[in-house]
């Protein structure tokens, strides 16, 4: 009996294209040769670009939590104070993360689903001076929400703070060009918008942020990125890349490039537009004010439960997505679409739906038909 193909719609580890497969499967070279220190150069200056950066872009062998730890550890002096945006599990890190290392820090509480309203933003600032450096995430994971970083960036550049985004979930999905934007430093990994396994995790200086992480900071070791500085001229990093991930990541970078980065924004817009019309035709409401690309949530018919919709599609369908997280446990679904899915995966998944949605005692059509609509329009 051929076991059926597992389709991931999580909002991450990603579905990873067969193409990033092939590379992934081939024998990895040794990190200390001149072949491979060629092609870290070549990864890291086209993560110059999709960062949007002419400044530097650090590749540690880290969870995108690495990258927001090692961010914060090398850009914050003892004794600043912060202020972390809320609104998410992910937004909660960030409070975490600053919380774990002692920093005074205030934190703007955003309803969930919600995005911030950057006016909030700079009330806080103007009435805290002492507020050096702010923390947001650009695409909210947990709630399928969208953070307006331009509008963030205008806040803090006018008033000379610190930006620094967590983008794990927009870079590669949403529009996010850091040096226009005046966003100091940008925090990414490698398992959604970039299409590979987990494992690697990006951190991007704006050119005029480049002296953050030479003043003095909080301690670090693993995390410090005048260590990535020094071993970067020699195509090296400090300790053992994940040599595998960083041929995957070339690969995924070229086939981004090859669709035009524009267009692959365009391609998760129309995405998500689809998904949310097909699912609101089964009854399902968005959940989310201000949606993000990245990831829909859903919230499902009256009398379905969450738990019942994630099991049947994973058991019946082989189609795994993921309930809510926190307070939205047994509230939401979230289904992700980062990466290189189209149309037809969207229908797939939205037929699939259909069929437990029914199954489960709430009959219901019209979903793919109500995604192609709202695919032509985008």
């Amino acid at each position: 009996m051929t076991a059926k193909r597992v389709r991931l719609f999580t909002p991450g580890p990603v579905e990873i294209p067969e193409r990033i497969l092939r590379v992934l499967a081939a024998a990895p070279p040794h990190h200390r040769t001149d072949g491979f220190r060629e092609t870290l150069k070549r990864v890291t200056e086209k993560l110059r670009w999709i960062h949007g950066t002419d400044g530097e872009v650090f590749l540690l062998a880290a969870s995108g939590t690495g990258a927001m730890e090692a961010a914060l550890v090398s850009t914050v002096s003892p004794g600043a104070r912060a202020l972390a945006i809320a609104g998410g599990k992910f937004g909660e890190r960030w409070a975490s993360l600053l919380e774990a290392y002692a920093v005074a820090h205030d934190v703007v509480e955003v309803e969930w689903g919600a995005g911030v309203d950057p006016a909030e933003i700079a009330r806080r600032l103007d009435h805290d001076p002492s507020l050096a450096t702010v923390f947001a995430t650009q695409s909210e994971t947990s709630t399928g929400a969208l953070h307006d970083v331009e509008a963030l960036a205008r806040v803090t550049r006018e008033r000379g703070r610190r930006l620094v985004v967590d983008a794990i979930t927009g870079i590669g999905v949403h529009p996010l060009p850091q040096d226009r934007w005046g966003v100091d430093v940008v925090v990414c990994g490698s398992q959604k918008g970039l299409m590979i396994p987990p494992g690697i995790a990006t951190v991007s200086l704006a050119p005029w942020a480049k002296d953050l992480i030479d003043a003095p900071g909080l301690p670090r070791f693993y995390f410090d990125l005048r260590r990535y500085r020094k071993s970067a001229p020699l195509g090296e990093t400090p300790f053992t890349p994940p040599v595998s991930l960083v041929l995957a990541l070339e690969e995924a970078l070229a086939m981004i490039a090859e669709e035009g980065l524009e267009r692959v924004h365009e391609r998760h817009r129309s995405l998500a537009l689809a998904a949310r019309a097909g699912a609101e035709a089964l009854g399902f409401k968005l959940f989310p004010s201000s949606p993000s690309h990245a990831v829909t949530a859903l919230t499902p018919p009256p009398g379905l439960e969450t738990s019942a919709i994630v099991k049947r599609l994973r058991d019946t369908h082989g189609m795994v997505i993921a309930g809510g997280q926190d307070r939205l446990k047994g509230k939401i679904i979230r289904v992700g679409h980062m990466g290189a899915y189209g149309l037809a995966d969207i229908d797939a998944l939205l037929e699939a739906l259909e069929e437990c949605v029914s199954a489960l005692g709430r009959p219901a059509t019209g979903a793919v038909p109500a995604a192609r609509a709202a695919w032509e329009r985008a």
